[in-house]
């Protein structure tokens, strides 16, 4: 527990968020936390373009600015610098009471920009995390290191709730949640029609093999071994999600398998991603946001780390619920965003995954709900579990004061 540091009136808040997907869904909770304890201020959140869609029901945030930039690594546009500049004057003109960066300083470049941003955005107070001794420019800072193994197990969403700490806000929720609309599930059904899919009675598997990062997928060959597996051993209808991007990877896999699987990659917003996994039984996934999406709707998940940090970026929930395979090797963790050897990855066979899955299958949601199923697989390392908390999303206009 961290006491609190500041306790002054905030009338506008400024909140730092420029990551990705994932890291938006595991910062909600302190976003909740930070609307309780500040129930009539406004607050502002400053995301990347990717994160955008998920917030049109933010009941937390009452305006979302886009901070232009592009890349797995957040890298700002030089051609929109223009428009750049036009948002910090933006941003300054608010006249933020307090800022609070919720993110880690990486770097020491990355750390200069935020001083950067803050100076311009001329808060009277900010908080943050002192990231390896990066953040002392922060008026209130929490420890953090991104190279102490100390803090290899403390996970993104305690850390974004000890940020919010510092200004005395505590989070209400209990359980993970993401509301899905019925736009969103209409629009799902007629996609699943369209591709064939919808023998509802069968046991239904989405397989997610992309994502931006691609040091930190699993081989494609692993993936089409593993549908082949399924289908042939369990019946099981499989589903492969991805993006635009991911279309060669996903082409790839589906050349190698014996049996057709449902081809959904590029065409389902992130919205109606949930709503897809909320008509699942299980997601087996790279250490990707999509994971974080897929335990925030509450199905199970089999979660397969490499270069990343399991204790700290893995699924947030409680145990025995979802699962993570991950082998350490000398390498690991890392950020080498060109790595093609991927020992990390290519360690974790697919027999393994398929004992994983049919373990989770055969105990059944409510088993895995009630902690009966089997627990997170951290084979060989020393990785604390996450604790279970709440990720949710919700109607912004039926908040007090929001349009």
């Amino acid at each position: 527990m961290i006491s609190k540091i500041w306790s002054g009136k905030a009338g506008r808040i400024l909140v730092i968020k420029a990551a990705g997907i994932g890291d938006l869904i595991l910062a909600v909770p302190a976003l909740r936390a930070l609307r309780a304890r500040f129930p009539e201020a406004v607050i502002d959140l400053l995301v990347t373009p990717k994160c955008v869609p998920l917030l049109e029901r933010c009941l937390y945030v009452d305006h979302v600015f886009e901070i232009p930039t592009e890349g797995m690594q957040n890298r700002i546009v030089l051609s929109e610098i223009k428009p750049l500049f036009h948002l910090l004057r933006q941003l300054r003109s608010r006249q933020y009471d307090l800022a609070v960066n919720l993110y880690h300083l990486f770097s020491r470049r990355g750390a200069f920009r935020f001083r950067l941003l803050l100076q311009v955005v001329g808060a009277k107070f900010s908080v943050g995390r002192n990231t390896d001794g990066r953040g002392t420019f922060y008026d209130a800072a929490i420890d953090d290191s991104w190279e102490d193994p100390a803090f290899a197990s403390r996970h993104e969403v305690d850390l974004n709730l000890d940020v919010v700490r510092l200004v005395g806000a505590e989070d209400p929720g209990e359980g993970l949640a993401f509301p899905v609309s019925d736009k969103d599930r209409s629009r799902v059904a007629g996609v699943l029609q369209a591709g064939e899919a919808g023998k509802r009675g069968s046991l239904r598997i989405v397989l997610n093999p992309g994502g931006d990062a691609v040091y930190k997928r699993w081989p494609a060959e692993y993936f089409a071994s593993l549908a082949d597996r399924l289908t042939e051993r369990t019946g099981a209808e499989i589903l492969i999600v991805g993006s635009e991007a991911d279309r060669p990877v996903v082409e790839r896999i589906i050349s190698e398998m014996d049996h057709r699987p449902v081809d959904l990659a590029g065409k389902l917003s992130l919205p109606e991603l949930a709503a897809l996994f909320e008509t699942c039984d299980l997601v087996v996934t790279n250490d990707t946001g999509p994971m974080h999406l897929a335990v925030a709707v509450g199905i199970p998940v089999v979660a397969l780390f490499g270069p990343g940090k399991p204790g700290r970026y893995g699924p947030y929930g409680g145990e025995g619920f979802h699962h993570l395979l991950y082998h350490p090797v000398v390498c690991s963790p890392c950020t080498n965003f060109d790595c093609r050897d991927r020992d990390c990855l290519w360690s974790i066979r697919p027999e393994e995954v398929l004992k994983v899955v049919e373990e989770t299958v055969a105990a059944g949601p409510r088993a895995a709900a009630a902690g009966e199923g089997p627990l997170v697989s951290l084979r060989g390392a020393e990785a604390a579990l996450p604790h279970s908390n709440v990720v949710e999303f919700a109607d912004r206009s039926a908040r007090h004061g929001v349009a």
